[in-house]
């Protein structure tokens, strides 16, 4: 614990002139503790802060939650920014001040323009898997069967991937061999960077999947998807690009699934709409950031 603690030192004694957590499901229990100690010395450096585009995770101890409140209303605390529940931070960590937190989009969708991609010619349907322990395997098991299974019976190409996490890409291959189906051929390599996270997401029509990013990403390049929710902040997500009904579950039939996607590649990606939240997202950070330097500056 020593070590930890001095390597939080090191990091708050390096004179940073801002710092920015960028972003991420930040708010939660599992990420406070270690995001606390590094507050506490930025707090006693005066070092500006801001929490950019952050999303809010489960939180179940009240003492963590406590230790975050005391942290994130600090003097030196100037910008907090969430990409989805503006409200719960607010409620939880803030007191119940309104106006504390200021509602933003996320990062990700500078991600076409990030990794100078373009998205390609296609007619396959990308299928994004996760592994999670909580959820019934069976259930979901079943639920990709049924899907795959809807889009066959439609002609439709199709193809696993995942975000890069090696227990969602065996479960997808777990999956594929239930169904007599060779790994090889139906689910794309375990994305070992971003880059190639994205290079994979560009060469779909379309997507079905779990993981909040990969529908960030598949927006950015206008491709369309079908969010199958396992937490809120893909619904805030698709709310803010105005298509709350591309969010289903897997209690949803596969042919439910197949209509709404269907519906979703009729109707596309409203640009506009993503060019106004990547702008907004982008001018609210530099403009907070440019209004502490310019202050000190003085």
């Amino acid at each position: 614990m020593a070590s930890r603690s001095a390597f939080y030192d090191e990091v708050g004694q390096r004179g940073y002139d801002v710092v920015i957590f960028a972003g991420g499901q930040l708010f939660m229990d599992w990420l406070s503790l270690d995001i606390c100690e590094f507050l506490k010395r930025f707090e006693e450096t005066a070092t500006p802060v801001f929490f950019n585009a952050c999303g809010v995770g489960s939180a179940v101890s009240e003492k963590i939650q406590k230790l975050l409140s005391k942290r994130l209303t600090a003097a030196n605390i100037r910008l907090i920014s969430s990409r989805d529940d503006v409200e719960c931070i607010e409620r939880r960590y803030l007191d119940g001040s309104r106006g504390r937190v200021l509602a933003t989009f996320d990062p990700a969708l500078w991600s076409k323009k990030t990794y100078g991609q373009e998205k390609k010619q296609s007619h396959t349907v990308g299928l994004g898997v996760m592994y999670f322990e909580q959820a019934s395997q069976h259930k979901m098991t079943r639920f990709w069967i049924d899907v795959i299974h809807k889009l066959e019976n439609q002609g439709k190409d199709w193809k696993m991937f995942c975000n890069g996490d090696l227990a969602d890409y065996e479960y997808g291959c777990r999956i594929l061999e239930k169904m007599g189906k060779n790994p090889d051929e139906y689910i794309l390599r375990c994305a070992s960077s971003p880059r190639e996270l994205v290079a994979q997401i560009a060469g779909f029509e379309s997507i079905i999947a779990f993981r909040l990013h990969s529908h960030i990403v598949a927006t950015s390049f206008g491709i369309p998807g079908v969010a199958v929710v396992w937490d809120e902040k893909l619904r805030f997500f698709y709310r803010h690009l105005g298509h709350p009904e591309r969010c289903r579950t897997i209690k949803d039939t596969g042919d439910t699934i197949i209509n709404v996607l269907n519906e979703a590649v009729r109707e596309g990606v409203d640009m506009m709409v993503v060019e106004k939240q990547k702008k907004f997202s982008k001018n609210l950070l530099l403009n907070s950031v440019g209004q502490v330097i310019g202050n000190e500056q003085r």
